[in-house]
């Protein structure tokens, strides 16, 4: 029986238990003729990555980048090394998913029996709530110039069910959570481009697609991964907003202006909303890529720790969603020296927002209030002195008074114009490139002497 031979390559920043999680899986796996090798890219981990996986797992080689170079450039550089060896595939793996015993044969059995298939994904499953698939696979959804998750967010279905006697999926994209594919590709189309994080596979995937190859999806390959809502963060929509424009700017350009007509209104629902340091990350997303900006984005959030803005004798007030995670970090019985303010209890609730609402206005009753920056209470933001944005990294404070709001806001108008305007400029400009070529073309030599032989056949057969 012929042995399919894999490579895996696992990026990873500071995630040591993580990476020696998803070893310990594919060292379980149902690899019947596969033969299967793991390299690891480290990118400069500060937590001893690279010597607990030496001194542990001595089979496995370590890529020491020196840097952290993103999810991107770990890839990349994994990419172009394995590139040069003898494997037929390669299997692309994040450092904090956890993998079913048959996650891989599905995969490599698609690539051996379908030849039109370049990259094969598996099913993703949320890891914080099992019994829900997060993707098999994306769509472009041109309705609001993004992409649509196969199946995202369904109740767990068999893989016969999915599938509904097809091979397997087509898809226009597949997540590099776990994505197999041939290595030829990489000697092909190259590797991720410079995005950091996120949409390099995106990008990725869509290049193939240019080159004649299927993205293909097997829900029979199972997964678990964090889902997007679990892992947000403020800064990851800088990555998102900035390499989404990258990507439709050099495979669908016509979506450009869509985008940004969509992601208008919730810039400025964001700054009304107390949240104007997240509008301020979107725009400066697409400031950067009219600047032809990549890589690792700018320090944009000045944040402040727990330790740092807790009141001295003060009243504080957290909301619900986040209070457990504050108090991980937080022994509130030795810190004396604020006092946890509680809402009023859901029996008076609607009175007590009539009455707190009213006295707010001259009076505040708490002096800090703690709320999440993704789903905030906005029952809470008028009853503190001070407010700050959880952000899962560090606390953000808000200007929370109407002028400042309304000044914010008109400013986060008045910057999303600019920005539509270089970006009108931008495809006008590209359209016109793009003419020079057509014309550049039409006038090669080849097509001139095509041409004039035709004129000469003409003036011969009417002469």
């Amino acid at each position: 029986m012929k042995i399919t031979k894999v490579a895996a390559i696992i990026v990873t920043w500071n995630k040591r238990k993580d990476v020696c999680a998803v070893i310990k899986d594919i060292e379980s796996l149902d690899l019947q003729n596969i033969s299967l090798d793991i390299f690891v890219v480290d990118n400069a981990s500060q937590d001893g990555t690279q010597n607990y996986l030496e001194l542990h797992y001595p089979h496995i080689k370590v890529l020491q980048t020196g840097k952290n170079l993103g999810g991107s450039g770990g890839f990349s550089q994994g990419m172009n090394f394995v590139s040069n060896l003898d494997y037929q595939y390669i299997w692309l793996l994040d450092n904090d998913v956890r993998l079913d015993p048959y996650a891989l044969v599905p995969l490599v059995e698609t690539l051996n029996r379908y030849a039109e298939v370049g990259l094969v994904g598996s099913q993703i499953r949320k890891l914080d709530n099992p019994d829900i698939i997060q993707e098999i696979g994306s769509y472009i959804h041109e309705p609001k110039a993004h992409l649509q998750t196969y199946l995202g967010n369904s109740p767990v279905q068999s893989p016969a069910e999915i599938l509904n006697s097809k091979n397997y999926l087509t898809v226009d994209i597949c997540a590099a959570a776990s994505l197999l594919f041939r290595r030829e590709i990489i000697h092909q189309i190259g590797v991720f481009e410079n995005y950091f994080l996120h949409f390099d596979d995106v990008e990725w995937c869509l290049r193939a697609k240019q080159f004649g190859w299927v993205i293909a999806a097997h829900p029979a390959s199972i997964i678990w991964h964090c889902s997007p809502d679990f892992k947000q963060r403020p800064w990851i929509s800088y990555y998102d907003e900035r390499n989404l424009l990258y990507c439709w700017h050099k495979h669908r350009p016509d979506l450009l202006l869509r985008r940004l007509r969509i992601l208008f209104p919730k810039l400025v629902y964001y700054s009304l909303t107390g949240r104007h340091f997240w509008a301020l990350i979107h725009l400066q997303a697409m400031t950067d890529f009219l600047n032809l900006i990549q890589g690792e984005m700018p320090n944009l959030l000045s944040s402040f720790t727990l330790g740092e803005i807790l009141p001295h004798n003060g009243q504080v007030l957290i909301q619900d969603s986040i209070y457990q995670h504050i108090c991980d970090f937080l022994d509130v019985k030795q810190e004396q020296k604020f006092t946890l303010w509680y809402p009023p209890n859901k029996y008076n609730k609607l009175w007590a927002w009539v009455y707190l609402s009213f006295i707010s206005c001259f009076s505040k009753p708490v002096d800090l209030a703690i709320v999440s920056y993704w789903k905030p209470n906005f029952y809470y933001l008028h009853l503190s002195r001070k407010l700050y944005f959880f952000t899962g990294n560090g606390y953000v404070i808000s200007q929370i008074s109407f002028t400042q709001i309304i000044l914010d806001s008109l400013g986060v108008v008045y910057g999303f114009l600019k920005i539509y305007l270089r970006m009108t400029h931008l495809l006008k400009k590209s359209d016109k490139s793009f003419n020079k070529l057509v014309i550049s073309n039409l006038l090669h030599p080849f097509w001139v002497n095509k041409v004039k032989k035709l004129l000469l056949i003409i003036s011969t057969i009417y002469s």
